[in-house]
């Protein structure tokens, strides 16, 4: 079996008009760019190229400079071991290393605290979990002795003495520790 192929022109001028077409697409096409029309729209291509290659670079430059200018870095005030980059209108950040909240200072050069550094993710009687799942002590009120008793914060009830507040953290505190053995 064997391939077909077109029929080879004999003459010259069958060689020139199999040629032909190749040669009056490629000559109306260069007229078409030399035309102003042609020139317009190789003139907006071209613009959208070079826009397009050109604005990531235009982006980037623009983030760093907003940055350099609306944030501050500088070593978290409670570990030092990590830079933390705040706001400088002062809302307050994560230090992925401790979890503390800091913040930009009042001369707007450096970092300081939100919370107290003894005190994890901000919450006063719990972690994170507890500021989540409804934990600790929300919403103003807290527990009385009783656990199913609810006691408003601002009543007399709901006021704790510093030993009641040391006895409680002494049994937030206390560590169980159990060995479970199967049979």
């Amino acid at each position: 079996m064997g391939f077909q192929l077109p029929p080879t022109p004999k003459g010259p001028l069958e060689q020139l008009q199999a040629v032909l077409p190749t040669i009056a697409s490629g000559i109306l096409v260069i007229l078409f760019f030399a035309s102003p029309i042609g020139g317009a729209i190789l003139t907006i291509f071209n613009s959208l190229f070079v826009l397009v290659i050109l604005t990531p670079f235009i982006l980037y430059a623009g983030f760093q400079i907003w940055t350099a200018v609306n944030t501050v870095e500088a070593a978290c005030p409670s570990c030092d071991s990590f830079q933390v980059r705040v706001m400088k209108t002062g809302e307050p950040s994560i230090c992925l290393n401790c979890g503390n909240y800091c913040r930009a200072n009042e001369k707007k050069d450096g970092v300081e605290l939100c919370n107290n550094p003894n005190d994890m993710m901000g919450g006063a009687n719990g972690g994170l979990f507890d500021a989540l799942f409804g934990g600790g002590d929300m919403g103003g009120s807290t527990l009385s002795d009783n656990p199913d008793v609810f006691v408003d914060a601002g009543s007399p009830a709901g006021k704790r003495g510093p030993e009641e507040q040391v006895q409680k953290a002494k049994q937030q505190g206390t560590i169980i520790d159990v060995d479970v053995e199967r049979d």
